[in-house]
């Protein structure tokens, strides 16, 4: 992806996480902050736990849900994304609705730029917390 630029000096990031979509859909409220958030911000940020299971129908409603976002979009999936071991059909469906996923890799966006890993209790690797 080519590196977005903004001319003025402020660029607004909005941040979300734990959203947790599930097949029900997204709560009004979480709707309503997608509808605006480019009333409001240059940038939207997608900080995990997009989906509830990791399932690729959960991923579906997420990325139509994000089609009424004006502004660019990154993420990172969390632990949650990952529960159905589905996490490429994942990061596919949400980049095909514009959202540029970040697994290990790094990216500017309006002159910002942007580093993103899964985490996940507390740690990464040999220094991670074991799952509750």
């Amino acid at each position: 992806m080519a590196a977005m630029t903004k001319t003025s000096g402020t660029v607004r990031i909005a941040a979300v996480g734990d959203i947790h979509l599930t097949g029900k859909g997204l709560d009004p409220p979480l709707q309503i902050l997608f509808n605006q958030v480019g009333e409001h911000a240059d940038l939207l940020a997608l900080c995990g736990d997009l989906t509830d299971r990791g399932d690729p129908d959960e991923a579906k409603l997420m990325a139509k849900a994000l089609a009424t976002v004006t502004v660019p979009i990154v993420a990172v999936l969390g632990n949650h994304d990952y529960e159905c071991g589905k996490v490429s059909e994942i990061s596919q469906i949400l980049s095909d609705a514009g959202v540029r996923v970040l697994d290990g890799e790094a990216d500017e966006v309006l002159g910002i730029g942007f580093a993103g890993v899964k985490g996940f209790a507390g740690g990464f690797g040999r220094g991670a917390l074991g799952p509750w």
